[in-house]
């Protein structure tokens, strides 16, 4: 009898969190998300008969949805504002899919994102301004989409962020200074887009900035000579912009074994006859960059 009684006191001091569900919101959440991207028709879609947590892609700890990877899974819609609801998910990747539309303002809800990843996908618009409001972010990557716009200022508030991918967009305007705001930054990806003016001086700060990609832009002017003294910089990319060319650089770093400017004008500038490119020459201490005729 005592044996019974002990394992009905076992089974009612297991941890809730096994036996409960998550909330119907963030629930809902996914719902709203499966039905909006064509959900039946995922490459692994959900039995939605089934509990939440035996969802493919769902990360639930104690009864919170924090996470939700479903990358190259066939999503094919749009993004629905209850997005915003799952308010403990600290990664979000839905990368390689064919997702439209815009991305949610109510994405800023998502304070405790780390890492967020919508790259390869068919997202237009421009990026939500307030972005910066997710302060704890570490990975943003937009990579290959086809937003507009300037880059946010706001992203400069983002003290914790390692990668920023925004390349492959029609993303415009100058690249702000704030960005030299991110001193843990080491991947800088803004390559292929529309920005123009001059590379921020504030990006000299970056001092454990391993790669840089700058090129295919419309920038100008001269490239700041304390690039290539960061000392972690191992790849800078800035071909196909209107640089000065008569321009040379002290070449401080020894570590910068790729740092390659030239262009062979055939992956994205096939009708072009001329690129204004440049390679950087390690030698007698000094960057030289030389004009690149690739006229056929």
């Amino acid at each position: 009898m005592v044996r019974i009684y002990s394992f009905f006191i076992l089974l009612f001091l297991l941890p809730f969190h096994i036996l409960a569900e998550v909330s119907p919101t963030e629930k809902n959440a996914l719902l709203d998300i499966y039905n909006c991207t064509n959900g039946s028709r995922w490459t692994k879609s959900w039995d939605l008969s089934r509990p939440v947590s035996t969802w493919h892609g769902v990360g639930i700890i104690e009864d919170k949805i924090v996470s939700l990877v479903l990358f190259n899974n066939g999503l094919d819609g749009i993004l629905p504002s209850s997005l915003g609801d799952l308010k403990y998910l600290n990664t979000l990747n839905l990368a390689f899919n064919k997702i439209g539309g815009t991305i949610p303002e109510s994405i800023v809800l998502l304070q405790r994102l780390t890492v967020l990843r919508l790259g390869r996908n068919n997202l237009s618009g421009e990026i939500p301004g307030n972005i910066g409001n997710l302060e704890h972010m570490e990975i943003l990557d937009l990579f290959g989409n086809s937003l507009v716009g300037k880059i946010p200022q706001s992203l400069g508030n983002m003290e914790h962020m390692k990668t920023l991918i925004l390349s492959y967009n029609r993303l415009s305007g100058i690249i702000p200074e704030e960005i030299g705001n991110l001193i843990l930054l080491e991947r800088l990806e803004l390559g292929e887009n529309e920005l123009e003016g001059r590379i921020p001086d504030s990006l000299k700060g970056a001092y454990v900035l391993k790669a840089l990609d700058l090129s295919g832009n419309n920038l100008v002017g001269e490239i700041p000579w304390k690039l290539t003294t960061l000392p972690n910089l191992d790849l800078l990319q800035l071909q196909d912009n209107n640089f000065d060319k008569s321009h040379i650089l002290p070449f401080d770093n020894k570590n910068i074994n790729i740092a390659l400017f030239d262009y062979d004008g055939r992956s994205h500038q096939s009708t072009h006859k001329q690129i204004n490119s440049f390679i950087i020459k390690k030698e007698a201490g000094m960057v030289d960059l030389e004009f690149v005729d690739v006229s056929d």
